[in-house]
């Protein structure tokens, strides 16, 4: 059983009180639906047996059968309002617990190694957070009903015809059991082939729009809205199957129904000839098994919704390690004022690859100096400075930091991240830093001028629909955050992409000044900005 489902029973247990109301109150809601139907039923029927004499009417008890009418219409209406306010607070109170430990889950996610921001990853992770937190009213809230209201249905049977009972076994097992089983299946196998053809339609899709001018300019367009439309067509045709399937299912369950009814009308009439059952009572027994087809037909995907949330949390689950890796990186005398970085038969191979990205990399970085990886792309420039950041851990192989503390390396990605926010917030990240500061960094990568241009300068909102930096812009954004941030050790992956040579070149000369006491290492194309110091890693 994963983790996280036991968790939940957990904090459904300790919700026991309020998850128990919601279910009794779901059940007497259930109950009294199906015997206000047969109860209506049996009484129409009796007053107007009654009305056919005189004597019979004068002696008919009208007022006990009403009042028992208008009780189940009263416990209806309080069950389903009460039943929703205890069955949503249950789950409120239960989800607000396990979203919390589900993020916390996801946050021991390996981002670089598995990145879950594509379309693919991010909906489906949604799709399951969705069904994980519907577990309680999806699947546990109407299948326990189902499973009540079957048993007291068959026990009132009983009552009245006792060999009725025997011959509706069969068919309510085949209801509660074989066609919530069967609805299973067609729910399941479709899933995740629907779910990636979505997803490769919705990748088509966005293919075709972000690349419209590109598409017309070399007449591509048509073939590429062929290529949509038939993703699209292929998932239409295999939801469309499911669907079909899960019709045929509903159809069978709907012949299962229609068998007890006429199994209770072949009994309750021979019933009837015997004189062992009135005709009153048999009109009250066919009500009654047609109430309860409404709960056997809603509790038939209960089964479904519990698989479907058992999956989504086992997929949750295996999204971060049993055994989250520890930083495998050394810290030795962190108040040394003579920096160092020894790497050591370095290697390490990305899970979805056969081979290493690294492979038994030895250095020896001696501060305060400046060092270039000019690599060709996809030789693991990012992937070294990732695992000197901490961010990856190696397979094999050993980066001892002398001098440095674990706090005091900083890293530029390649991708800048804009907040929602104003440029203060954007470059102060929840830390506090005078107006002063603030200033001096953005002159020390010329955005001083283009900040200072902004309606509310420092305040100025950033994002979408507001002020837009552009790419280079974004480069020397993050070069100011990390000017703030002032480490020992300076991580700095494509930094002047985007920005031109000639900003590049005094931006890099500022950057020297203000770092000449630190270890700089950059990945980059541009050997031409290499200093005639500097020094050049090839992996």
């Amino acid at each position: 059983m994963p983790e996280l489902l036991k968790r939940y029973f957990q904090l459904l247990w300790q919700q026991r009180g309020m998850a128990t109301l919601g279910l009794l109150l779901a059940t007497i809601t259930a109950l009294a639906g199906i015997a206000l139907l047969a109860v209506s039923g049996w009484f129409i029927s009796a007053t107007a047996l009654a009305g056919l004499s005189l004597a019979a009417a004068h002696g008919f008890n009208y007022f006990a059968p009403g009042a028992v009418v208008r009780g189940l219409s009263i416990a209806r209406t309080f069950g389903r309002y009460g039943e929703r306010l205890a069955t949503h607070e249950a789950t409120f109170r239960v989800i607000s617990h396990l979203r919390s430990e589900m993020f916390a889950t996801l946050a021991k996610h390996n981002w670089q190694e598995q990145p879950l921001n594509s379309h693919e990853a991010s909906s489906r992770l949604l799709d399951d957070i969705r069904h994980a937190e519907s577990l309680y009213l999806s699947a546990l809230v109407p299948g326990l009903v189902m499973l009540l209201s079957a048993l007291l249905y068959l026990v009132t049977v009983m009552l009245f015809l006792p060999e009725l009972g025997l011959w509706l076994l069969l068919p309510l097992l085949i209801s509660v059991a074989v066609l919530p089983t069967l609805y299973l299946r067609q729910v399941l196998q479709p899933q995740n082939t629907l779910h990636q053809q979505r997803s490769q339609q919705w990748s088509d899709a966005h293919s075709l729009f972000s690349n419209l001018r590109t598409l017309i300019l070399f007449d591509r367009l048509t073939p590429q809205s062929d290529k949509l439309c038939q993703s699209a067509a292929i998932a239409d045709q295999t939801e469309q199957q499911a669907s079909n399937a899960r019709q045929r299912v509903q159809a069978l369950n709907q012949l299962v129904q229609a068998s007890m009814i006429l199994l209770v009308l072949w009994q309750g009439i021979e019933g009837f000839a015997s004189g062992r059952l009135e005709g009153t009572l048999l009109l009250m027994l066919l009500l009654l098994t047609l109430g309860l087809q409404e709960v056997l037909t809603t509790g038939s995907s209960a089964l479904a919704g519990f698989a479907l949330g058992y999956r989504a949390l086992e997929r949750i689950g295996q999204l971060s390690p049993a055994h989250p890796q520890p930083d495998q990186r050394q810290f030795i005398e962190p108040g040394n004022p003579a920096i160092r970085i020894d790497i050591d038969h370095l290697s390490y191979r990305y899970p979805n690859r056969q081979q290493a990205t690294i492979d038994h990399f030895n250095a020896r970085l001696q501060g305060p100096h400046w060092y270039w990886l000019t690599n060709p792309s996809g030789r693991g420039k990012t992937t070294l400075m990732q695992l000197l950041a901490g961010q990856l851990q190696p397979q094999q192989g050993l980066i001892t930091c002398s001098g440095v503390g674990i706090k005091q390396i900083g890293m530029m990605p390649q991708q800048i991240s804009l907040l929602q926010g104003s440029l203060r917030f954007n470059l102060c990240l929840h830390q506090q830093y005078s107006d002063t500061e603030l200033w001096q960094v953005l002159k020390t990568v010329e955005l001083d001028q283009w900040a200072s241009q902004l309606p509310g300068q420092l305040d100025s909102w950033l994002g979408k629909g507001s002020h837009l930096p552009s790419g280079g812009e974004m480069k020397r954004l993050g070069l100011a955050r990390l000017l703030l941030q002032d480490r020992k050790v300076l991580l700095l992956d494509e930094p002047t992409a985007g920005i031109d040579p000639d900003r590049s070149t005094r931006i890099l000369q500022r950057l020297r000044q203000q770092w000449h006491n630190r270890i700089v290492i950059i990945s980059s194309h541009e050997v031409n900005l290499i200093g005639t110091n500097d020094t050049e890693l090839r992996l």
